[in-house]
């Protein structure tokens, strides 16, 4: 079985997708957003601490030598962004949008409400550069991508208006037993045929246990666009 090495660089793109609060994607016309305002995607995983058992006998000598192991909890992000969409904000922080009273209800904000934060379920995906790939590149650019297939409690950070650019930043965290499986999008090629152009979604579902995804894809990311669109 081969390997390749690589090295992800850069995120020129995310996509947030809304979710129900069982970890389930929720289709509709407003339900994802693809942004390419990404700054960084800082993660930081948070451990249940090792738990140890070690007891001495009569002697003072160690008659039990055992530990639990640490057990990852989840996964804590700090999504930072230059470009405000106030459709990203409803579905990462489930602030309530704030419309014009033109024909169509043009969403140009939001409010910042108490209790917004227990409502938050999305999926996080990114798109990196890579460099030192292991293998010659057969079938276009390579990307790694990068999957949170569910994210909760998120909260808008601390903002600064000065006489600069106001960027803004989104804690979260992920949660167990997604729903995501293996997505409703399609985010490789598939390499049964070398080089092929089919696009295909993930190979194998997101298992209950894990809280991440990372691989390489031909596949490009999909165009940013202001506002949400249709899953």
């Amino acid at each position: 079985m081969a390997t390749v090495c690589f090295t992800p660089f850069k995120i020129p793109r995310v996509r947030v997708t809304r979710l129900n609060s069982c970890g389930q994607v929720v289709t509709g016309s407003c339900s994802q957003v693809v942004s390419d305002g990404i700054i960084s995607v800082e993660m930081a995983k948070n451990y249940e601490d090792r738990e140890e058992f070690f007891v001495k006998n009569g002697d003072g000598q160690f008659c039990v030598r055992e530990t639990n192991p640490p057990i990852l909890k989840w996964i804590d992000l700090t999504l930072t962004f230059c470009n405000v969409d106030p459709d990203i904000v409803n579905i990462v922080a489930a602030e309530p949008l704030y419309s014009s009273n033109d024909a169509a209800a043009t969403k140009i904000g939001w409010s910042t409400d108490e209790g917004s934060s227990a409502n938050v379920n999305f999926a996080l995906e990114g798109w990196t550069r890579l460099s030192g790939s292991g293998v010659l590149c057969t079938g276009g650019q390579e990307y790694g991508y990068f999957l949170w297939p569910w994210v909760v409690e998120g909260t808008i950070g601390d903002m600064t208006l000065e006489n600069g650019v106001a960027n803004f930043t989104v804690t979260a965290r992920t949660h167990s037993n997604s729903l995501w499986g293996v997505g409703p999008y399609n985010v490789d090629y598939s390499d049964a045929t070398p080089g092929g152009t089919t696009p295909i979604p993930m190979l194998t579902p997101i298992l209950s246990t894990q809280h991440s995804r990372m691989f390489i894809t031909r596949l490009a990311p999909p165009a940013a666009a202001c506002g949400c669109a249709a899953v």
